[in-house]
């Protein structure tokens, strides 16, 4: 059932009721076992529906005027790959996107797909970083409607990729690295590219190592219990992080 934004007017007594329904936020989820978790539950948590597309299984629209925003999940596939229908239809939704300063996050995967639709290249990332590394805040967060004051120095966040990407040319970058500098940034005022994983859980964690046989193959036994040992030392504070995010972001709509 399509979901739509109305405004009815009651008359009762002269008194005027406005009954207001929000848009759903589409969920471009590229892998079974990559949802959206706690990006999910913050959108859900502030009373707008979620409409997920399997981009492997289902079409993509062309267009978003059925939804307030746009969510893209990560994936093992590249955004180099637009010999794959489901890679070349979300750049060009994205480009839909930047043209109308639709409301976009994009996460991993999905950050690399804004990223190739606003003119930027995607290349190896100078080293494979899995786990939990930190992020620095550049000067530009400070009057960022999301990462102003809650992008603290050094926040340790989840990472699982292999590639990187070069800047739009209108992007403004927010969070860097020292070995992978781009880390997160905007395009024009709604649209948010994240290179690492807000959405992690424990339990997302754990799948992934199950399912990510080369990655966990590269990490090692003792890179496996380091990830893990680390969970409760920075997911507390990744959490609190990604909430905060989220709900910055759907009052940009």
């Amino acid at each position: 059932m399509k979901s739509c934004e109305f405004t009815a007017n009651l008359r009762r007594n002269e008194t005027c009721w406005v009954i207001r329904v929000k848009k759903p936020v589409l969920i471009l989820q590229q892998l079974e076992y990559e949802p959206p978790a706690l990006i999910g539950e913050s959108i859900r948590q502030a009373g707008f529906p979620i409409h997920t597309i399997m981009t492997m299984e289902e079409n993509i629209p062309p267009a978003l005027g059925d939804y307030s925003g746009l969510v893209i999940m990560g994936g093992h596939m590249s955004a180099n790959d637009e010999h794959l229908d489901f890679i070349r239809q979300q750049i060009r939704l994205l480009q839909w996107c930047i043209h109308y300063d639709f409301p976009v996050l994009g996460i991993c995967l999905g950050a690399q797909l804004l990223a190739r639709a606003g003119g930027g290249c995607i290349l190896p990332s100078p080293i494979r970083e899995l786990g939990w590394h930190p992020i620095q805040p550049t000067f530009l967060s400070d009057e960022d409607p999301l990462f102003a004051d809650i992008l603290i120095e050094d926040i340790n966040v989840f990472q699982w990729h292999g590639e990187t990407f070069t800047l739009p040319d209108e992007a403004m970058l927010l969070a860097t690295a020292n070995e992978v500098p781009n880390q997160a940034f905007r395009m024009r005022s709604r649209l948010y590219g994240l290179q690492f994983h807000a959405e992690i859980t424990e339990e997302l964690i754990r799948q992934w190592l199950r399912h990510g046989t080369s990655e966990s193959a590269w990490l090692g036994q003792e890179g496996i219990q380091k990830l893990l040992h680390d969970i409760p030392r920075y997911l507390p504070v990744a959490r609190i992080f990604c909430r905060q995010l989220v709900t910055r972001w759907l009052k940009l709509f």
